[in-house]
């Protein structure tokens, strides 16, 4: 071999021959080689010694202590088959079977490549852990940042599922303000929740909670029912259908009869409560009529006697006070005396 990685060889030899009765014993040399295995031999000349079945030979020019016909022989050193068992420092030898450290420690390495699992009792510790594959956990996974999620595919996502008990939250335990925030590359991105069974938001000190959507210039949509066991706020309340109270009608926004209103058929009220309407731009105020107040008027001058020529024009008029409407009138006269005629008009005061 070449510095550092040197390759050593040796042969162990018997000093003599097994010969017994004048004989070599090749026989005996066999049942001992058989013991001994693969890496035993002996000389049948006085420069060659054989291995195990032929599978190896060595020669005195390398070994001097191949000395005679009748040695046993056994090889040891970097060709030996035994050599094989031991962990080569320089790596040149795989492992044959299991590497038992008996709890002791891996020190100073530097990858660690592996076609199977990786199987530990207790923590694995690491700076960075990259899984082409899943990451399963059967208890919690704690992240003292963020955790990120990223896909080359389109149809990307991040599933919570359940093992069909039911039950399975989603949870965020912060002391302080929580935010999930969505900041998607292009204006035009799309957020969809997706969620078939309903959704819960709850206050575990008893608080007042919201959804609330700031900056929006979207609509919220639903092909079902809005409902709420309290108040639903907004800006403007549209119904393009009928819309049903199943008590009272608070109106907040007051007006003045006469003053200028925006769109035709807006409610509202005054400072005391009565109820206007938009009428042709103004507000009017609704008025109700009265029928146990009203009253006969005649006017002031019905039985005045204003001449005795005939073909000239006299008046009697007569008009409801202020805050009365005409509902009814009669007429007044006598055949004896014309001027007596007159008209009487009923008149119901308005509340």
């Amino acid at each position: 071999g070449t510095a550092p990685n040197y390759v050593i060889n040796g042969l162990i030899t018997t000093s003599t021959a097994w010969i017994e009765g004048g004989k070599t014993r090749y026989d005996l040399l066999g049942n001992a080689m058989q013991t001994a295995g693969i890496d035993s031999g002996m000389t049948k000349t006085t420069s060659i010694a054989s291995g195990y079945s032929g599978q190896w030979t060595e020669t005195s020019a390398n070994f001097n202590n191949i000395t005679s016909t009748g040695q046993l022989a056994f090889r040891v050193g970097f060709n030996s088959a035994l050599y094989s068992v031991y962990l080569r420092r320089d790596g040149t030898l795989p492992m044959t079977g299991d590497l038992n450290l008996d709890g002791h420690n891996i020190n100073n390495i530097a990858n660690i490549n592996a076609t199977g699992n990786i199987t530990t009792t207790s923590d694995l510790q690491a700076r960075n852990i990259k899984a082409t594959g899943k990451v399963d956990a059967d208890g919690d996974i704690s992240s003292g940042r963020y955790l990120i999620a990223k896909s080359k595919d389109e149809d990307a996502s991040i599933k919570i599922g359940g093992d069909g008990t039911g039950n399975h939250n989603f949870m965020f335990e912060s002391q302080k303000r929580t935010s999930v925030v969505f900041f998607p590359s292009v204006n035009s991105a799309l957020l969809t929740y997706k969620f078939r069974g309903n959704i819960n938001i709850l206050s575990p000190s008893g608080d007042s909670v919201g959804v609330k959507l700031n900056g929006t210039t979207g609509n919220i949509t639903a092909s079902g029912n809005i409902e709420a066991a309290q108040n639903v706020k907004g800006a403007t309340l549209e119904s393009t259908g009928r819309a049903t109270v199943g008590e009272f009608v608070q109106l907040n926004g007051q007006a003045e009869v006469g003053k200028v209103c925006q769109s035709n058929g807006l409610q509202g009220r005054t400072a005391k409560g009565k109820i206007l309407s938009c009428v042709n731009g103004v507000w009017t105020g609704s008025v109700q009529i009265n029928n146990s107040q009203c009253k006969w008027f005649s006017p002031a001058n019905a039985f005045s006697y204003f001449g005795e020529y005939s073909g000239q024009l006299h008046e009697k008029p007569i008009i409801c006070p202020a805050g009365y409407i005409m509902t009814g009138s009669k007429m007044w006269g006598w055949a004896e005396d014309v001027d007596d005629e007159h008209v009487d008009i009923y008149c119901c005061p308005l509340s």
